[in-house]
């Protein structure tokens, strides 16, 4: 049972929605799994929230080293097409009548003809959740997924909220900077979702500086959800397990969060155990429209990557005689 709940609330209209991350410990038991997750979505429903929000593979639970066989097995138990009557009857729950409870973002195995994706959906009353179009698979692999997962092509996903426009990134595809800024730059979203088995453990030591960390992890998740953010002047939202994996030993980072398109932390889970976060009236696409007006990053970036783009393009379609022989800066 999940006994800790932290609320904080970012503005009095209640017209904006209230989000619940969920930051928990996938087992690799499923039962278990299905029923902390009914219990997440009852309190959903309880509190009055309109998102929540689950880490990658909540359902099966991060994969580990293990008999291949076992692992396959495993996947395919947890399945999301395999589970579609426990997949709908949380739909079924769910509103669309602009009150309560409306979407579920997941991740989960998903099949796709013979091979296995980690694939992020959406639950929600008007959506059918197996349709490809509204999957997104998660492009980079780490070795250990590459054994079992399928990785996606450069298809992104983004959906339209009457709160704004979301896109969805899973874990490892957040050190990727270019995903991110497609979303912003070309897809316009307002807000990017990272869902993730975020791991703590690595070491960095730099001795003559005096620097050291055993949770190199988990300090990038905190600077790129926060960079992510920054760079790109829109809401980082990121949902990441929590403690002890139950089979390898491995930690999970936790610290699951609101990031304003400042890049500055709004709403920080904790590293170290099982809570649920709720940030009520979240006002999405008005603080990120305060933000381009106090400076708009994406106005001048344009500029000069377009005016870059098109001065390459005159000279390469320039005849070999008529090149010009003075060596100029582009952007002038």
């Amino acid at each position: 049972m999940i006994t800790r709940i932290v609320e904080r609330t970012y503005c009095n209209l209640e017209e904006r929605p209230s989000l619940l991350l969920a930051n928990i410990n996938p087992t690799t038991d499923i039962r278990q799994n299905m029923s902390k997750i009914e219990e997440v979505i009852e309190i959903g429903h309880k509190k009055e929230v309109n998102i929540i929000i689950f880490p990658e593979l909540s359902l099966t639970g991060y994969i580990w080293e293990a008999q291949d066989g076992e692992i396959w097995d495993h996947l395919l138990e947890g399945e999301t097409r395999h589970l579609a009557p426990w997949f709908n009857n949380i739909r079924d729950s769910l509103s669309n009548n602009q009150q309560g409870l409306e979407y579920v973002f997941f991740n989960n195995v998903f099949r796709k003809g013979d091979d296995l994706y980690n694939s992020s959906f959406i639950l929600h009353p008007d959506y059918d959740f197996t349709d490809q179009n509204l999957t997104y698979d998660k492009i980079f692999l780490t070795p250990l997924e590459k054994r079992y997962f399928k990785g996606g092509s450069d298809k992104r996903l983004t959906i339209d909220t009457r709160w704004g426009r979301f896109g969805f990134l899973t874990c490892y595809d957040l050190c990727f900077v270019e995903l991110a800024r497609q979303y912003a730059f070309t897809d316009d979203v307002d807000a990017i979702i990272t869902v993730a088995a975020w791991r703590a453990h690595a070491i960095r030591d730099y001795p003559q500086m005096n620097v050291r960390t055993d949770n190199y992890y988990g300090f990038l998740w905190d600077l790129m959800n926060s960079s992510k953010a920054a760079y790109n002047q829109t809401w980082s939202i990121g949902v990441n397990g929590v403690g002890s994996h139950d089979r390898s030993g491995i930690l999970f980072w936790g610290g699951s969060g609101v990031w304003a398109p400042s890049g500055l932390p709004l709403l920080q889970g904790s590293k170290m155990r099982e809570e649920l976060l709720i940030i009520r009236n979240l006002d999405i696409k008005e603080e990120r429209a305060r933000s381009e007006v106090e400076f708009n990053y994406r106005i001048d970036f344009e500029s000069v990557y377009r005016k870059m783009k098109e001065t390459k393009k005159d000279i390469k379609d320039l005849k070999p005689e008529k090149l010009p022989t003075e060596n100029k800066n582009p952007v002038d």
